[in-house]
C-alpha cells in the first residue's frame, strides 16, 4: 500500500467500517509499527491516520464533493 489511491482506499474503508474510531485504529496501527521497528510502516500508516482526519473533517470546502 503505498500509492496515494491504496492511501485513501484504506482510509475510506477505515472509515465506512468504524467511523470515529477509524482515526484512532490507524493511529494504533502506527505506533505498533514503530515499536516494531518497521518505519516504512509506520510512515505509511501515518498517512492512513492523516487521510482518515481528511475524509473525517468537518470543514468541507464549498466546492468538494464528498462520494
Amino acid at each position: 500500500m503505498k500509492s496515494n489511491a491504496e492511501i485513501w482506499r484504506c482510509a475510506s474503508l477505515l472509515v465506512d467500517q468504524y467511523g470515529e474510531m477509524a482515526r484512532n485504529g490507524a493511529a494504533i496501527k502506527a505506533d505498533e509499527l514503530a515499536r516494531e521497528g518497521d518505519q516504512e510502516g509506520r510512515f505509511i500508516w501515518l498517512k492512513v491516520t492523516r487521510a482518515v482526519e481528511e475524509l473525517l473533517s468537518e470543514d468541507v470546502p464549498a466546492d468538494a464533493t464528498r462520494h
